[in-house]
C-alpha cells in the first residue's frame, strides 16, 4: 500500500515563510498542486474574535507566507473564504480585528464570508448520517483548495485540524444541525462531497483545554503540510499526544476509505513526531461547581466528556459575565440518569442536556408543559445552543 506523505518541519531562525515552503517541498512542492494562472481559495480557522496568539485562529504570519508562495508561483485568483461559527458576531468582524482585510487588501487577493454566499445541497449514497448537507458552492469554483487550520483540542471530536476546520463552509443553519446529530460522523459524510484539497497545519501555536475558542494556547512553531487530510490530523493527533486510532470521527474516516491513521501507512517528512511531541490538555472541565447550580450525571467512567464541555462552557460564560446568581436553582441532568427523583421549587428550570436524556423527559411530562423542563437535543449541543437555552428558561439576556 502507497503512504500518505505528511511534512513536519520545525520554524527555526529563517522565519515562517521558509518553514512553509519546506514543508511543501517534502510533500512534493507547491508547482504539484498549482499551475500558473490557477485560481485558489484559501480556508482558514476564525472561528471566534480571538487574537492570533490564543492558538485559536489561523495566524497572520502563516496567511501571508502563504500568500506570497502563491503570488510567487503565479496564482490567479486568490480568496480567502471562512464562515465562522459565531454568525451573529460576524466573520467579517473578526477579520477586520485580525487585519486580515488589511493583509487582503495589500496582496490583492478577495476576502469573503461563506456563511453570506451562494449554497449548493448535495447528497451521497455514502452517506452514513447526513441526508444531505448544505454549504459554500465556492469551494467548486477554484482550481485549488488550500486549508490552513490550527491545532487545537475540542470536547466533541478530540482534536479539531484539518477536517473539522472545512465546515466553515457549512451553511449557517447546518453548522447547528451537526451538533444535533452525530457530529463525528457528520464530518466524515460532508468530506464524501468536498473536492480534495491540500491542507497546510498552522502549528505554531496550539490550544489545548477547552477549545476550540476558550483554551489555553500552547506554543509548538512547526508546520505540517498533506494532501490527505485523514493523514494530517492523524498525525497533528500524534504530536499532541492523542492517540488517533482512538478517535471516533478518524475511525470513521478510515471506514469510509477517505485515507489512513495507521503509523505504517503514512510517510512523515521532517521531524519526527517524537521531536516535537507535546501532550494537549484534554476538553475535559476538572471542575464542574457553579454555585446555585445541581448538574446530575452518570459515574465519571460513563460520563459523555462532550456534555460535560459544553455546559461547563455555557456556565462559564454566565459567570464570566456577572449573572450566575440569576440562575440559582437550576438543575442540570447530562446522559440517561436514572434513579433519585429531582424535585423543582418555584422558580427552578430542569434542563435535560444531550440526546441521550431524551427518555428522561418522560417523568417530568406535566412540568415540561409549563416551561419548567427544557430538552436540549444534540450530541452533544454547541456550548452557544446550550447558554441560550439557559437564559430563554431564566429570561436572561446576554
Amino acid at each position: 500500500m502507497k503512504k500518505e506523505k505528511v511534512s513536519l518541519v520545525r520554524v527555526g531562525e529563517a522565519g515562517v515563510e521558509a518553514a512553509v515552503r519546506e514543508a511543501l517541498a517534502r510533500i512534493g512542492g507547491i508547482g504539484k498542486f498549482l499551475k500558473p494562472g490557477q485560481s485558489v481559495m484559501l480556508k482558514p480557522n476564525y472561528t471566534g474574535n480571538l487574537s492570533e496568539d490564543s492558538g485559536g485562529v489561523t495566524s497572520n504570519a502563516v496567511m501571508e507566507a502563504v500568500i506570497r508562495i502563491l503570488r510567487q508561483e503565479g496564482a490567479g485568483r486568490i480568496a480567502i473564504v471562512e464562515g465562522c461559527g459565531t454568525v451573529a458576531y460576524g466573520t467579517m468582524r473578526i477579520c477586520e480585528n485580525l487585519g486580515i482585510d488589511e493583509i487582503a487588501q495589500r496582496y490583492g487577493v478577495e476576502l469573503k464570508d461563506a456563511n453570506q454566499m451562494e449554497m449548493c445541497t448535495k447528497s451521497c449514497e455514502n452517506f452514513r448520517e447526513l441526508h444531505q448537507v448544505s454549504f459554500a458552492k465556492a469551494v467548486y469554483d477554484f482550481d485549488v483548495v488550500i486549508n490552513l487550520p490550527v491545532m487545537k483540542t475540542h470536547p466533541l471530536v478530540d482534536v479539531t485540524v484539518a477536517m473539522k476546520n472545512m465546515n466553515g463552509l457549512l451553511k449557517p443553519e447546518e453548522k447547528r444541525r451537526f451538533h444535533d446529530v452525530n457530529l463525528r460522523q457528520a464530518i466524515v459524510d460532508f468530506h464524501q462531497v468536498l473536492p480534495g484539497y491540500l491542507t497546510i497545519v498552522d502549528g505554531i501555536t496550539g490550544m489545548e483545554g477547552m477549545g476550540p475558542a476558550e483554551g489555553m494556547p500552547v506554543s509548538m512553531k512547526i508546520i505540517l503540510a498533506g494532501e490527505n487530510p485523514v493523514a494530517v490530523d492523524a498525525t497533528a493527533a500524534r504530536v499532541m499526544g492523542f492517540d488517533p486510532e482512538k478517535i471516533r470521527y478518524l475511525e470513521y474516516a478510515v471506514q469510509a476509505g477517505l485515507g489512513p491513521v495507521a503509523r505504517d501507512q503514512i510517510e512523515v517528512c521532517g521531524c519526527r513526531v517524537e521531536e516535537v511531541l507535546k501532550p494537549f490538555t484534554p476538553a475535559e472541565p476538572k471542575s464542574m461547581s457553579f454555585e446555585g447550580v445541581t448538574i446530575r450525571e452518570e459515574p465519571s467512567e460513563l460520563k459523555c466528556v462532550g456534555c460535560r464541555a459544553v455546559v461547563a462552557i455555557a456556565l462559564n460564560r454566565i459567570r464570566n459575565a456577572g449573572q450566575l446568581s440569576r440562575f440559582a436553582g437550576m438543575k442540570l441532568v447530562l446522559n440517561n440518569v436514572p434513579g433519585e427523583e429531582i424535585v423543582l421549587k418555584d422558580g427552578d428550570h430542569l434542563l435535560c442536556v444531550g440526546n441521550c436524556t431524551k427518555g428522561y423527559l418522560e417523568a417530568f411530562a406535566g412540568q415540561a408543559a409549563e416551561g419548567r423542563v427544557h430538552f436540549v437535543k444534540g450530541c452533544a449541543p454547541a456550548g452557544q445552543t446550550v447558554e441560550e437555552a439557559m437564559r430563554e428558561a431564566y429570561g436572561v439576556d446576554k
